[in-house]
Order: structure tokens, then C-alpha cells, then sequence
């Protein structure tokens, strides 16, 4: 690259001085052994992208190399060395102590499994007489530690190998299915890579058939042909991040005459750019116009307005339930939600993670915890603010200051006709009533006596997401009840652990609606939606970028294609720490590009791919995608 462009503009100095650096690195005896020290000044600034002479792909080459340069001047073998020394001792006796209180993750008991099936034959050899198939299915989000353990399974009868690249495998035994393309979940310990070697290097290299499946049953042929079209240049085989793309061809027509693209217009895929009267928009003004934008194009033009075709093939008005918004992520859903609410358009956010932050939950706990403990004056407020109380702040104020902040007073003014006062007294007599009757209940049922003594769910049900939020109700009592069976043996213990989750906001999905029929827009991450369709899909928020600045918390790193382990800190690298995260950044990049595939392959009738483009540069996009493909 520096024999291209011999000018010494400032991209040249740039590379120059990371090129020198990787060679000082590469040829010094004690590689990492210290930090490198450089002249601070030959790192600085940016590679420019707009440089005369520099095509993109010189401009992302370029950007890898000064940033290969940039971390090798953090790698301190010395240090990670030193830190080693202190760390390993005390993760052997943490990890001892757990194992003696009976206590251990989901990984260690698949390190478990595995050590067992490999380290002992004769464990290893009953299974394999016991398990005569083994069958499995996406293959390709399964977690490398589980690989070996299938391998072994599969081996030949009176083998014994101790490393799984050296299994024989038992002709026949061993059937996977699995689709690389859709190789997502690298969050969860999927790697692509693994799947790759295992299939490839291990299946197919001692005789396995491999079958292409490449008939798509969801989408109709015009969908499909933008597909192929975009990922077969998108979707390029590289060595250990990336399969080649095999393309997806559409089921056999039912009835060319009922399945006429040109008869139902909107059959199709469309890209809708979002333009606002200024030239430029920020990230947050961009989600926001683009969000009021779909919310009017969905109102206006598509619910109750256009044709599509049924699962059976019969031409029906869009509804709100044939419709799904997927995102990369949910983190900025909110943009998304107020202006579908403010045109009285319903919807569902499935997968959301915040349960113990929707309004109804935390409503319904403030009542369990008014009806056990009368002297909880700010659980009462909580009550006399929600629906079933309603009352505004100044009324509640009244209450505070006539001293009546407590339902075992209602008596003191059951004559009086004035507000507050007569709008509270049937409520106060109710808390009193099931603070009585409650007290020697079981869990479970002190909780379903409340639930169905309250109009609560009634309440809920007339909210503007009535069905969502019963659900969680539903689903509240379900949890309160099996903590009753684990043994809390009192509501007041019950109702800590939820007020605590609810204080914590615990991670949690909203309840599974208990209607698949039900009538609201899905409002869904890609990768809640992996394995589902939809008659509409609106890929929204395609102009974001993903996070690109790593994570930077200290962390103890593991590849398992190397078996190399290796250390981050905040500000220095060992070395092998710096392989393995420049190696998953890679990774990551190339696994977006399935992640857009998975999106766009979920629509059955229209794909809208939806974006408002920003001043900021979008590479890593799906707009940028799209851009280098069409």
C-alpha cells in the first residue's frame, strides 16, 4: 500500500509509522515484554477517507493497520504475566469453593460433561452403546463445548481418542442440520468457526454426505431475488469467519394465477429513505423522524388499505398483526413506540427485557405489599396513584395532611362526602378486608385472593396494551406462587423478592401473549425473531451503526479453535488477549452481515427496509451494506 501511494500526505505518515511499529514488534526478541515506546505523536489522528487517491477499500485497509499498530503498543506480557501469577490461585480456590457448596454455571457443567465423556472411556463407551443416532438440529448455534461433547458420543465402538480432532466417527451415527448464514448468536458461544471445522474438517472429512436445502417455503420470489441478490456479493467465504453463500430458491408456485405479483402490488421490497427539511440529522433526530414517518405510512397506507395474501393463499387487507418491526437492538425501541401509541396503533414488544419496569407490575406489587404491611405509607401512595386509586398528588397531599396516609382509619371519615375523602373509603375498607383475610394464606393463594378481590386485571385489560399487560399480571401471580412451592413460606418474603427485582429492574421477558391471534404490531429484535415469519417485515433503524469501541472492562479471554487464553485490562493487552479480540472484532463484523440475512429472510409478502440517514459516516450499516451490493 505504501508502494501505492508514495506521496507524504497525512494517511501515508499514518501508515508509515504503523507499518514501522509492527516490524519493531515482530523482530524484538521480547516481543510484549514491556510496553513499546513511540513517539507519541506518530500515531495521532485519523486515517482520512477522503484523501485524493484513496479508494474505500485502501481507506479500510489502511484503518486495520494503524489500529493492529495502535494496540500492539498496549501488550505488556510482563504485567499480564505478574497479573497470572495472582489470579490463577485465586480463581482455583473461588471456583473449589463453589463446587463445594454445590454451586456451578451452565458452562461449568458443560466443561464437566465433557472432561467425563472424554477422561473416562468407560462412561464414554456406555454412552456410545446407549445412544445409537444422534440427531442434531441449528447446528450452527451450538456452543464448541457441546461440539466435542457429540463428537465423542459418535465415535466408533472401542475407540478412545483423548483429543476430538482425532474421533473416528461411527458411519452414520452423527446427523446434523444447521445453516451457517444463520449463525447469530455469538453472544451465546456459537462460533462459526467451530461449526465450520466440525463440518468440514470432521463430518464431511470421513465421508459425510452433505444435502443443500435451498428451497425457502416463507417468501415468495421477488423477496428471495433481492435477497440473493444482496448477500451473494455481501456473503463472501472467508477462512474460519465467513461460509460461502449458497442461494435460496422459492417453493413451487400452488397456483400461478393466485400467487400473481403484478395483481398485488405491494408484494415487493422496498427501501424508504427519510429525508428531514434539514440537510443533516443527528442519530436521535434521525430515529425519531424516521419512527413518525413508519407510524404515518403504516396509518395511512398499509393497515386496512392493502392486499396481501394469506398463509392459504387468499387476498386479505393488512392487519396490525401481519406486521413486524424488527431492530438491531431494543435499546432505542421507545422512539419507535410513542408515535404508534399517539395514532392509536397497538402493538407488542416481544422479547423486551425490562418486566419488572412496566408500569402494571409495578403497580400490582405495591398492592401486595399495601395489603401485608398497613404501616407501608410509600406502597400505599404507589396504590393511590395507580388506576386503582386514582388520585392526583394534590389529593394525596390532603390525605398526608389530615393524617389519614393509612387504610386502618378509613372509619375516622366514613361520613365525609368530600374529595378525597368519599373516593378512597370503599378502597381502604378493601385493603383492610384482605389484610385480615390474607394473613394465614398460603403464598399462592394470599396472591390469588388479592388479584381476584381487586379489579386490577380489569384495570389492566382497559390499558392501551389491555391484553400485554394482563399477561403480566398473569405471569406475576405464576412467579409469587412458584416462590410459595420454593419455599418462602410468607407473603411478606414473597413480595421482598419481587420489591427487590422491581428495585433492581431484574432482567425478564414480558409474559408470552397468551393469543397468537392477537392484533397489534410485533415490535421485535432480530434476533428474537430467528425462526419466526411475518406477512409484513419493516427492517427499521438500517442507517444505525453498531457499537464499534469494544469492550475496555478487564476480562480473561478464550479461543477455542487455538485454545489460547489471554488477559485485557483497562489500558494493556497480553498478547494472546489482543489476538483473540481483534480475531472476535472480525468476527463480529462478518456475523452482522448474517444477522441483516436473518432479517431480511423473516418477511412472507413485503419487506420495507427502513432508514434516515445521518450526518455521521453509517459504515457497518445495513444501509452501508446494501449501498456496496445494489
Amino acid at each position: 500500500m505504501l508502494r501505492q501511494h508514495r506521496e507524504n500526505r497525512s494517511n501515508e505518515k499514518l501508515l508509515s509509522a504503523s507499518h514501522a511499529i509492527v516490524r519493531r514488534f515482530l523482530r524484538s526478541e521480547t516481543a510484549g515484554d514491556g510496553v513499546l515506546e513511540i513517539d507519541g505523536e506518530s500515531l495521532s489522528g485519523n486515517v482520512n477517507k477522503k484523501l485524493k487517491g484513496w479508494r474505500e477499500e485502501n481507506v479500510e485497509e489502511a484503518q486495520e493497520i494503524v489500529r493492529v499498530a495502535r494496540a500492539l503498543c498496549q501488550v505488556d506480557e510482563s504485567l499480564s504475566s505478574c497479573l497470572c501469577d495472582l489470579l490463577i490461585p485465586f480463581s482455583e480456590n473461588f471456583r473449589e469453593s463453589f463446587t463445594q457448596q454445590g454451586m456451578i454455571s451452565f458452562d461449568g457443567l458443560l466443561a464437566r460433561a465433557r472432561t467425563l465423556v472424554r477422561d473416562y472411556p468407560v462412561v464414554r463407551e456406555e454412552l456410545k452403546h446407549r445412544f445409537k443416532a444422534i440427531l442434531i438440529d441449528e447446528f450452527q448455534d451450538t456452543d464448541p463445548i457441546q461440539y466435542e461433547i457429540l463428537v465423542y458420543l459418535a465415535e466408533d465402538l472401542g475407540q478412545r481418542a483423548t483429543d476430538w480432532s482425532k474421533v473416528k466417527l461411527t458411519p452414520g451415527k452423527i446427523f446434523v442440520v444447521g445453516d451457517p448464514k444463520q449463525s447469530i448468536y455469538a453472544f451465546r458461544r456459537a462460533d462459526i468457526e467451530a461449526y465450520l471445522q466440525i463440518t468440514e474438517k470432521m463430518i464431511k472429512a470421513q465421508n459425510g454426505i452433505e444435502c443443500q436445502l435451498v428451497t425457502n417455503f416463507r417468501s415468495h420470489g421477488i423477496i428471495l431475488d433481492v435477497v440473493n441478490g444482496v448477500f451473494d456479493r455481501l456473503i463472501q467465504p472467508r477462512e474460519g469467519l465467513q461460509p460461502a453463500y449458497v442461494p435460496i430458491q422459492p417453493a413451487p408456485l400452488e397456483s400461478d394465477e393466485n400467487r400473481s405479483e403484478s395483481s398485488l402490488p405491494f408484494r415487493k421490497v422496498t427501501i424508504r429513505k427519510v429525508h428531514g427539511e434539514s440537510e443533516t440529522l443527528n442519530t436521535e433526530s434521525a430515529r425519531r423522524l424516521e419512527a413518525e414517518s413508519l407510524a404515518r405510512w403504516l396509518e395511512e397506507e398499509v393497515l386496512g388499505k392493502t392486499e396481501i395474501l394469506d398463509e392459504e393463499g387468499t387476498t386479505v387487507l393488512v392487519q396490525a398483526k401481519h406486521v413486524a418491526i424488527l431492530l438491531r437492538k431494543l435499546t432505542d425501541v421507545h422512539h419507535y413506540l410513542e408515535p404508534l401509541r399517539r395514532r392509536g396503533l397497538r402493538y407488542v414488544v416481544e422479547g423486551e427485557r425490562h418486566f419488572y419496569a412496566v408500569q402494571e407490575i409495578i403497580d400490582a406489587v405495591n398492592l401486595l405489599r399495601a395489603v401485608e404491611n398497613p404501616h407501608d405509607k410509600l406502597a400505599l401512595v404507589g396504590v393511590l396513584r395507580s388506576p386503582l386509586g386514582g388520585l392526583h398528588d394534590a389529593a394525596i397531599y390532603e390525605l398526608h395532611r389530615q393524617r389519614l396516609l393509612d387504610y386502618r382509619v378509613g372509619e375516622r371519615f366514613k361520613d365525609n362526602k368530600q374529595k378525597p375523602f368519599s373516593d378512597i373509603k370503599e378502597l381502604y375498607g378493601l385493603l383492610r378486608r384482605l389484610h385480615r383475610e390474607t394473613r394465614a394464606l398460603p403464598v399462592g393463594e394470599a396472591i390469588a385472593q388479592i388479584f381476584e378481590s381487586t379489579p386490577i386485571r380489569l384495570l389492566a385489560a382497559s390499558s392501551f396494551h389491555g391484553e400485554q399487560a394482563v399477561a403480566n399480571l398473569e405471569k406475576l401471580r405464576q412467579q409469587a406462587e412458584l416462590m410459595g412451592r420454593e419455599g418462602l413460606s410468607t407473603l411478606k418474603e414473597a413480595i421482598g423478592r419481587l420489591e427487590s427485582r422491581v428495585l433492581e429492574i431484574k432482567e425478564e421477558a414480558e409474559s408470552a401473549l397468551a393469543e397468537e391471534n392477537l392484533d397489534a404490531i410485533r415490535i421485535l429484535s432480530i434476533h428474537k425473531s430467528k425462526g419466526l415469519e411475518f406477512p409484513v417485515v419493516v427492517l427499521a433503524g438500517c442507517h444505525t451503526v453498531p457499537n464499534q469501541m469494544g469492550e475496555r472492562d478487564p476480562a480473561a479471554l478464550y479461543d477455542w479453535s487455538t485454545n489460547l487464553a489471554g488477559l485485557r485490562t483497562e489500558s494493556y493487552w497480553s498478547l494472546a488477549g489482543l489476538y483473540i479480540a481483534e480475531k472476535a472484532r472480525r468476527r463480529e463484523k462478518e456475523e452482522q452481515k448474517r444477522v441483516f440475512y436473518v432479517a431480511m429472510t423473516r418477511a412472507r409478502e413485503h419487506l420495507m427496509i427502513s432508514c434516515a440517514p445521518t450526518d455521521k459516516s453509517s459504515q457497518g450499516s445495513y444501509l452501508s451494506m446494501l449501498e456496496q451490493t445494489l
